[in-house]
């Protein structure tokens, strides 16, 4: 670990995870309910005891390195424990109107200060675009990498894709926040023509390390409880990270370098907004109406360096 990435890295993930937990807790679910998301951390120390097989995620082979490895448990958005989580109350899928909310996260104060990371040249183009900065502001203060969530609405409301997808390119991921539902599996696909990366869901259990080859196959992870994961790269990338929010409910987006989200198939009626930005633990809430057809709702955050680094002093 670098020294810029010390600096940067304890507080600012403690802080994240409890960002992170109030969010699933105090505005976790849907149809009013507020039962909390459960940290997955517990599974880091079992996953780490023991060296995992390497096996690549390649075609090419694959028969017989599967067969060697030991089964990763799947859920899936049918699994009984994942019901149990996601629709407790057993109820039928809303049928009801529905409106869908666009809108658009930016950032005010301060600009994000360096990560004193330093990235190889070459093969990693855009690592010191996505990682060299606390975090990314795009044009018109634009806010890149937010959570944004709609929940307390009334109704059940399903997930319907079964994969979140993240692309590796350049020594980045595609986004350092990543959400999705309970469920859902995580798929990490490596665009590089050349460049291996070793992906890892740290605080999931594992039994195998995959190989993510160039443009092959993806590598699949199976998150088994709600709450917060990292994505990192078990290759020397220790920059390569993204934050993985697993959520009870599917009403929920990540902003991109123009700060617009989109969240579809929201029950009407009121509802609570609420957009976060993991690095820095900032978040602003809204509670709004949803009418049926386009709403829009923008969040705007501020970033002070100053009380920033108090408070990580303070964590210290």
């Amino acid at each position: 670990m670098r020294s810029g990435e010390r600096k940067l890295g304890a507080a600012t993930a403690t802080r994240m995870r409890a960002a992170a937990l109030g969010l699933l807790g105090v505005v976790g679910c849907q149809g009013g309910n507020t039962n909390g998301g459960t940290p997955a951390g517990s599974a880091t120390a079992s996953a780490s005891a023991a060296p995992a097989p390497v096996a690549s995620a390649s075609a090419a082979g694959s028969a017989s390195a599967e067969a060697a490895l030991p089964k990763v448990p799947e859920v899936s958005l049918t699994s009984e424990d994942v019901i149990k989580v996601m629709n407790p109350k057993r109820l039928a899928p809303y049928s009801g109107a529905t409106g869908t909310l666009r809108g658009r996260v930016t950032v005010k104060g301060d600009p994000p200060p360096s990560t004193g990371l330093s990235f190889p040249t070459g093969k990693c183009g855009e690592a010191a675009a996505t990682y060299g900065r606390l975090f990314r502001v795009g044009q018109q203060n634009a806010l890149a990498d937010a959570l944004v969530t709609v929940v307390n609405y009334d109704g059940y409301v399903p997930e319907r894709e079964e994969v979140e997808k993240v692309t590796i390119h350049g020594c980045a991921f595609s986004s350092r926040t990543v959400a999705m539902s309970y469920g859902q599996r995580v798929e990490v696909w490596n665009l590089d023509p050349l460049e291996p990366y070793m992906p890892n869901l740290d605080g999931a259990p594992f039994t195998a390390v995959l190989v993510a080859m160039p443009q092959g196959d993806p590598v699949k992870f199976y998150p088994p409880q709600p709450g917060y994961y990292t994505l990192t790269d078990k290759l020397p990338k220790p920059f390569l990270k993204a934050d993985v929010f697993v959520l009870k409910f599917p009403t929920h987006d990540v902003t991109d370098l123009d700060g617009r989200f989109e969240i579809k198939n929201i029950p009407v009626g009121k509802v609570l907004t609420a957009a976060l930005l993991p690095a820095i633990s900032k978040d602003a809430k809204k509670q709004i109406e949803i009418k049926e057809g386009d709403n829009t709702v923008d969040f705007e955050l501020e970033f002070n360096l100053e009380k920033f680094n108090e408070a990580k002093r303070n964590k210290k």
